[in-house]
């Protein structure tokens, strides 16, 4: 079995690449977005919701865009990524995205987005 680390690498790199096929296929039945813009309804899946999100306008920005993950934190069952998204239409994002993974597939997920500013306050830069 996968640790939660490889499982969120693998994660992170099919998100970088559009796959929301192979992104589904990591999802636990019972996944759970705590993501505000993800739409819930009591006659669907969180992952299906989910995968409908992805599919949709805001989805196809962030996906159709640049991923690089800057760094990941790993402990047990948890695992954070701090990455540097540039949307397609060339929006810089920074993005710590949490996942709760299980049995090798993620069963919740958390996410803070913050827009990086054309001047930065000070010479530390965002990643």
């Amino acid at each position: 079995m996968s640790s939660a680390r490889e499982v969120v690498l693998d994660l992170v790199q099919r998100f970088g690449s559009g796959d929301i096929d192979g992104i589904g296929a990591l999802l636990a039945d019972e996944f759970v977005s705590h993501n505000p813009r993800v739409t819930h309804r009591d006659s669907a899946s969180g992952r299906q919701l989910f995968l409908e999100y992805l599919k949709g306008p805001v989805g196809d920005e962030l996906m159709n865009g640049t991923v690089v993950p800057a760094r990941l934190i790993a402990d047990a069952d948890h695992v954070a990524v701090h990455t540097h998204l540039t949307t397609r239409d060339g929006q810089d994002l920074a993005i710590v995205d949490i996942f709760r993974v299980v049995h090798g597939l993620v069963v919740e997920h958390w996410d803070v987005v913050q827009q990086v500013p054309e001047r930065l306050s000070n010479p530390h830069g965002m990643f």
